[in-house]
């Protein structure tokens, strides 16, 4: 079915589309995320330093997305939220969200992705091609982003040659 899903960059603009696809993410990642603070989530997805892709299914209605914060110098981005729907999951949907943020990524000049894990994320972010090695130097992203205890801290090269966008 073409043209089920599309893939959208939102940013807290003041816009009331946004503000709404918004409001509909954070309601997917408090859902998919019991552990994560509420307020916490609602202070990011609404930053205006942040961003996030939604999966859109049908053009209307937010099925997924993730929450990011791109350093440009320095040609990293962080992955704060990445979350599907439940009734959404196995049907390949992460992947694909992930090929896209990817794609977007490479097109912005990063380099590479950081993203804290928890022990139930680890497992889909090595498939994405995360791994708990780390050749980003670390003078590049101290400072810049948060530590968290009880996550693991995983890094994705973005490759310039890969075509992640297919």
């Amino acid at each position: 079915m073409k043209g089920l899903l599309d893939f959208d960059i939102l940013t807290n603009d003041g816009t009331h589309r946004n503000m709404k696809l918004l409001i509909d993410l954070k309601n997917i990642f408090s859902r998919q995320l019991p552990k994560m603070p509420k307020e916490y989530i609602v202070k990011l997805v609404f930053d205006r330093h942040h961003e996030s892709m939604v999966i859109l299914k049908n053009k209307q209605k937010v099925i997924g997305g993730i929450c990011f914060r791109q350093y440009k110098p320095q040609r990293f981005a962080e992955v704060a939220f990445l979350a599907v729907t439940a009734n959404e999951q196995v049907r390949g949907y992460g992947t694909r969200l992930m090929n896209k943020f990817k794609d977007h990524m490479q097109k912005q000049n990063i380099e590479y992705l950081l993203t804290y894990a928890d022990n139930f994320a680890i497992g889909y972010f090595k498939k994405q091609g995360f791994t708990k090695e780390h050749r980003m130097p670390q003078e590049k992203w101290k400072g810049y982003i948060k530590d968290y205890d009880g996550g693991t801290l995983m890094e994705c090269y973005i490759h310039p040659y890969v075509d992640y966008g297919n």
